[in-house]
């Protein structure tokens, strides 16, 4: 699938007392990110859990801080999720402002059965959506 962005303003109560974002924001940014992509693939990340069974946990989650990002800037928030194994999906993260990389990283997500927690196999649905 082509990249998935997100954009989204900084808010004031998102920075720090230097007047940056606060480093765990990014994180936030990320999952409202991923949640955008989930309701433009499948109507909602709810809809693709009931309608599949199946839920994503974060496995491991990568971040590279290259700059700041400040109060009010509008920041582009970019996903390029693959399926890289049978059960995990690894999405390539960019945050941008302008031209500028203010982030970069990656975050995988294993799929599991939604009652259970157990590690599943990704449902046919996501990875067609994902190719």
């Amino acid at each position: 699938m082509a990249p998935f962005t997100h954009t989204l303003r900084v808010r004031y109560n998102e920075c720090d007392p230097q007047g940056i974002v606060f480093n765990a924001n990014y994180v936030v940014y990320i999952d409202v990110a991923l949640t955008e992509l989930w309701r433009d693939l499948f109507g909602s990340y709810e809809s693709f859990v009931n309608e599949t069974g199946i839920d994503l946990v974060v496995a491991d989650l990568q971040i590279r801080f290259r700059k700041a990002a400040r109060w009010d800037e509008v920041l582009a928030i970019t996903l390029a999720p693959t399926l890289t194994s049978a059960s995990s999906v690894t999405s390539a993260i960019t945050i941008r402002r302008g031209d500028d990389i203010i982030i970069e990283g990656t975050a995988r997500h294993v799929c599991v059965d939604a009652s259970t927690l157990a590690k599943i196999a990704a449902p046919n649905r996501l990875s067609q959506a994902l190719a």
